[in-house]
């Protein structure tokens, strides 16, 4: 099932293309990996699906609907999770309890309160379940954010993202600056749950991540995709970064992918 379909985008940021004709399909149960180095559009690319920002040309269709001019929540409500490259900024809010960062994607449902007033049993109780499934290290729910480690933060945001009825996540550099068990169980989800049919769109500057992880794979040079693997096994560090550093191009036939 296709479940992401970018056609021709492209984005201007101070009178260049920081995304220049860009088309790509993910479909369900796919991991379809963005490597490049970083500022080559992929920031530019994961900002406009999730509705963080807008773009110039072409258009972005998730479950069938298209995002152009629908807000943040408007685009979650279609059916999209997004873990942001920038976790303390974007991620979560700091002086806020872990409970409370849990909650704020989904707090105005009806399963969640009625009238304005919270169930503030509900919400604890899911929050304890998703500290003990997701192993996050904290005194209890209540506890601020930033009190956390930076890998116990990043779970928090993972527990909410997962855990939403969601059937797209973006996962914008998902471990970055976190510890291994934290790395390695992030990982494990992002497999775990593409196999159950989400599709996964994982931008992420380490190579080892996106080569372990995708199934298919692009490659972003200069706002431009550069590469296509349909099959990401067929590549290696080496190849990939004769593409990410624009030495090699394919001449990518975007009906393909």
């Amino acid at each position: 099932k296709l479940v992401l379909d970018v056609r021709h985008l492209t984005k201007i940021v101070d009178g260049k293309k920081a995304l220049d004709n860009v088309t790509f399909q993910l479909k369900s149960g796919v991991i379809l990996g963005v490597a490049g180095v970083e500022g080559n559009g992929q920031k530019e690319l994961s900002e406009i699906i999730t509705g963080m920002d807008d773009f110039l040309e072409g258009h972005v269709v998730i479950n069938g609907t298209t995002i152009k001019d629908k807000t943040i929540r408007e685009i979650r409500e279609i059916g999209v999770a997004h873990i942001s490259e920038d976790r303390m900024t974007y991620g979560c809010a700091q002086n806020s309890s872990v409970w409370e960062n849990i909650i704020s994607t989904r707090f105005y449902k009806e399963e969640y309160g009625q009238k304005g007033i919270l169930d503030l049993k509900k919400i604890k109780d899911l929050s304890a379940k998703l500290r003990e499934r997701f192993s996050i290290k904290c005194d209890d729910v209540n506890q601020p954010v930033k009190m956390l480690s930076g890998g116990n933060i990043q779970k928090v945001v993972v527990a909410r993202e997962f855990s939403d009825a969601s059937n797209l996540i973006i996962a914008n550099q998902p471990t970055r600056g976190i510890d291994i068990g934290a790395t390695e169980m992030i990982r494990k989800e992002l497999i775990r749950l593409s196999r159950e049919g989400r599709a996964v769109l994982l931008i992420s500057a380490d190579l080892n991540e996106v080569l372990e992880l995708s199934d298919s794979l692009i490659v972003m040079y200069d706002g431009k995709i550069a590469a296509y693997f349909e099959d990401a096994s067929t590549v290696d560090e080496y190849e990939l970064g004769k593409y990410m550093l624009g030495i090699k191009k394919q001449e990518v036939n975007v009906n393909e992918q």
